[in-house]
């Protein structure tokens, strides 16, 4: 093997952005909007600050995905009834069941992921990967 390691995480990563453009396209949503629904569990209740945390965002760029999120009716908003001053986000039921579709083609690539590869294997490269996420 040849190839650096760095050099391979970018192959997989250009692979993998390739099979999110087209999930994003067949489902109609903006990046943004994929990567907010992702962070999301559904019956989950989240703080305005953990969702953008959770994206990688500062609060206001998260703010606006938020937005775009609630005026598409995939996201309830609410003022925090603890804390008056923040709010608090879940999905609705279309959210829920936008968010079920994005699962479901994830797990249909996932599927297609695995099987292309050595059945004895798969757990090894899920813990090889896990190590790598954790190291970089």
């Amino acid at each position: 093997m040849d190839a650096h390691l760095f050099e391979l995480v970018l192959s997989i990563k250009r692979k993998c952005l390739s099979t999110e453009e087209e999930v994003q396209k067949e489902l109609k949503l903006s990046p943004a909007e994929f990567n907010g629904l992702l962070s999301i569990k559904s019956g989950e209740q989240v703080s305005g600050n953990v969702f953008a945390e959770r994206m990688g965002l500062s609060p206001s760029r998260g703010s606006r995905v938020l937005w775009r999120l609630v005026s598409r009716g995939f996201i309830r908003m609410e003022v925090d009834a603890e804390d008056r001053r923040n709010i608090v986000v879940s999905l609705t039921p279309q959210g829920r069941n936008m968010k079920k579709r994005l699962e479901n083609r994830m797990l249909k690539c996932e599927g297609k992921v695995l099987s292309a590869l050595p059945q004895d294997m798969v757990e090894e490269i899920k813990e090889s990967l896990s190590v790598l996420e954790k190291a970089m």
